[in-house]
């Protein structure tokens, strides 16, 4: 009965799961690309059915109605479930490039939180040699930061474009931007803090 199949194919189809984590979507991928061929393979069964029912019609005029009215559902029905599908293999990819998005903030962070345990120890140095060997540190950092800067400037660039094209995780790539850029911002102002603080004892062990 093309019917039921067609009722069972769209309940998996309507599923509002997207996956979770990178694994998850690339797992309902690879769920849907079956269930994609499984609809290709199935295509001849339901013009069978069409075709017969046309021929049906032809040779009787008996229940003509009910049969016209059966193919039309039918014929709605399966229409329906190849857009579901098409929608669903979309908003697949869509989770896709934001879980990427968001292993690459992910990413930032776990720098940024890191460096930050760093910037925020008290030693700023009891002997010139010390200070000094500080202020290198801070120096290599400063280059760092700057790179770590940028990259926070293109993934959140990146996540405007996933926005713009109406990648259906838009609000999400926002806020984690934002966040990003807090992060980010906090962290400049820490190591502005420890730079005062390493150049001021220096000043002082001179003195």
């Amino acid at each position: 009965d093309e019917e039921s199949w067609i009722k069972e194919k769209k309940l998996l189809v309507g599923s509002e799961d997207y996956g979770r984590d990178l694994t998850g979507v690339q797992n309902l991928k690879k769920k849907h690309k079956r269930l994609e061929t499984e609809l290709g393979s199935h295509e001849p069964a339901i013009q069978a059915v069409q075709e017969a029912g046309e021929k049906l019609m032809d040779v009787s005029n008996l229940g003509v109605p009910e049969i016209e009215q059966r193919l039309k559902a039918l014929n709605q029905a399966w229409a329906e479930l190849k857009q579901l599908a098409a929608t669903r293999g979309q908003k697949l990819d869509e989770s896709l490039t934001y879980q990427q998005f968001l292993a690459k903030v992910e990413e930032e962070e776990a720098w940024i939180s890191e460096k930050q345990q760093l910037l925020s120890v008290e030693d700023y140095g009891d002997n010139m040699a010390a200070v000094q060997g500080l202020l290198k540190k801070h120096d290599a950092f400063e280059t760092d930061f700057q790179a770590h800067n940028e990259r926070g400037k293109d993934i959140c660039d990146d996540g405007q474009t996933l926005i713009n094209e109406g990648n259906h995780h838009a609000e999400s790539i926002n806020q984690r931007c934002q966040q990003l850029q807090n992060k980010l911002d906090h962290l400049r102002s820490l190591a502005k803090r420890r730079k005062a603080k390493l150049v001021d004892n220096s000043a002082y062990l001179q003195f």
